[in-house]
């Protein structure tokens, strides 16, 4: 499984093994071996999910606090705290509202796929149907564009923060005419 977050104009790609200890972990092309000790669940609160990590690394053990809140991911670790967004960082600057990727808000199983890549969608468009806790969450587009890449399939199990579709803002959507800046 591949997550990618942000930190200011830097990308980092996380590759994860499912289970996570199957198989060694990437962080930017860097292997690690991971092994979680714990996992369990902090609880939710205002629709994000945080869960307490155990984690031993390269033989290390870490404790972390992972927070998903919407296009957002924050990591609590080793007594400091990082605001990571989830997804590529943009090709070009937009002060168009909304972020380009729908990631799942917590760990589910992916039910339905809306979009394939190349599709046009508005912002509301219903993407991908999750189910997680026996509910069923409907992950809709931010914003209008063309469908770049879908990460997911029917019957795919996800973990919370995981991109799922990213979708190339449409170049009018911020003042109609490409080119102009406000």
């Amino acid at each position: 499984m591949e997550t990618r977050l942000r930190l200011g104009e830097r990308t980092l790609v996380v590759e994860l093994a499912d289970p996570p200890d199957s198989a060694p972990a990437a962080v930017d092309g860097q292997e690690h071996r991971v092994r979680p000790l714990s996992n369990p669940p902090v609880g939710a609160v205002a629709g994000s999910g945080g869960t307490e990590f155990v984690l031993a690394v390269d033989d290390r053990v870490w404790r972390a606090l992972v927070v998903r809140q919407r296009d957002r991911v924050l990591v609590a670790l080793d007594g400091r705290a990082h605001a990571f967004a989830l997804g590529e960082a943009p090709r070009r600057a937009s002060s168009a509202p909304g972020a380009g990727v729908a990631v799942a808000p917590m760990p589910g199983k992916v039910i339905r796929v809306l979009v394939s890549a190349g599709d046009r969608v508005e912002a509301g468009q219903a993407l991908v149907v999750l189910e997680a806790m026996k509910m069923e969450t409907m992950l809709r587009a931010e914003v209008t564009g063309t469908v770049a890449v879908v990460a997911a399939a029917p019957g795919d199990m996800v973990d919370a923060g995981v991109v799922l579709v990213e979708i190339s803002p449409a170049r009018d959507s911020v003042s109609g005419r490409e080119g102009e800046r406000e």
